[in-house]
């Protein structure tokens, strides 16, 4: 057995059943993983910080934990910010539809009637049934939210792993980086002498590109979400904290943050005010914003980055969402910046091979 793994052939089939049964694994245990995968991810981006807080004569351990804290504060100070005023917004929709839906069909009847063979009886009743259901939809959201609530609580064992998940998070994490350092240094010692340098630079191009994703797209996405939501909010945008949200954090992928975020903001707001300066004032915003991401926030947060194409990050977020659930989707970003490296060195090798430099 020791024989077959020594040779080449021997060598690449169990590279290739150990990655199967990986992938195979990450399938099945998914929900398991979960908790320790995001464990691993804050112990990721933070082991850094718990690093220089150490060379300022601070102990690791209360290190951890004051950074761990914070985070939580942060978490906890955010969701109570942001999350009544969303539900606010909410319930403020909820009762204006109607009455958006009585000014469509009122300035649509006239277009409906200049169209030949409408049937405008027919456009009228689609509306008012439309009408009818959002006027119950309050009722619904709650009739929704509780039993949701119900069904949580009475399944015991559901609602135990849900606290189990909520604790062994940061549990795992104070521990991943009491040990990261030493679990690093175990790993590394576990690799063949010839191949350790080849593996370490391997692995700290795939950090370099984590770190300018993490530290970079995902921090000017951060930076947008908070100027569009601030402005849509002032502006008087129905739902203008969500849609600013989202487009923020869909402007990781160009363009996308228009089709998710402007033509909402503008229909929204269209629809609450119905004249053009309003209109022209969300255009404003995101123009504003989006030459302020172009020539201020991107040039000075990425600089020399070489992070992951904005189409990889969300091809690798479909595929992993799509086979691997929640855990697919943290695993997306590190896995596409691991295959991004491998192709890069796959193709210096090539261009650097007698193959592609021969004349014959």
């Amino acid at each position: 057995m020791n024989d077959f793994l020594i040779r080449p052939t021997g060598k690449g089939l169990f590279a290739f059943a150990a990655l199967v049964f990986f992938l195979w694994f990450v399938y099945v245990a998914g929900a398991v993983l979960f908790p320790f995968a995001v464990a691993f991810g804050l112990a990721y981006i933070l082991d850094p910080l718990i690093d220089r807080m150490e060379k300022l004569k601070m102990s690791r351990s209360f290190a951890i934990f004051l950074a761990l804290f914070s985070s939580l504060l942060v978490l906890i100070a955010t969701v109570s910010l942001i999350a009544p005023l969303i539900w606010a917004q909410v319930e403020t929709l909820t009762e204006k539809i109607p009455e958006y839906i009585k000014y469509v069909e009122e300035k649509g009847a006239p277009w409906v009637e200049s169209v030949p063979n409408a049937n405008k009886e027919r456009v009228i009743a689609v509306i008012e049934d439309a009408m009818k259901s959002m006027g119950d939809l309050p009722v619904k959201i709650l009739k929704s939210v509780t039993s949701g609530v119900w069904s949580g609580l009475s399944n015991l064992i559901g609602f135990l792993i849900f606290l189990f998940n909520l604790v062994i998070i940061p549990v795992a994490s104070f521990y991943l980086l009491k040990d990261f350092d030493k679990i690093t240094q175990k790993i590394e010692e576990r690799i063949p002498p010839r191949n350790r340098p080849f593996v370490k630079e391997f692995c700290t191009k795939v950090d370099n590109v984590l770190s300018d994703f993490f530290r970079g797209q995902l921090m000017i996405a951060s930076i947008m979400a908070s100027i569009l939501s601030v402005g849509l909010f002032f502006i008087g945008t129905p739902m203008g904290l969500a849609i600013g949200l989202l487009a923020g954090m869909a402007n990781i992928v160009p363009y996308l943050s228009i089709v998710l975020g402007l033509v909402p903001a503008l229909i929204m707001t269209y629809l609450e005010f119905q004249d053009l300066s309003h209109l022209v004032m969300v255009a404003l915003l995101f123009g504003g914003a989006q030459a302020l991401e172009g020539f201020v926030i991107t040039p000075r947060t990425l600089e020399k980055a070489v992070g992951l194409h904005p189409v990889a990050v969300m091809a690798a977020l479909l595929v992993g969402a799509n086979f691997f659930g929640f855990l697919g989707l943290l695993l997306a970003v590190p896995s596409a910046a691991a295959i991004k490296v491998a192709l890069f060195e796959m193709d210096t090798a090539y261009l650097e091979s007698d193959f592609f430099k021969s004349e014959e």
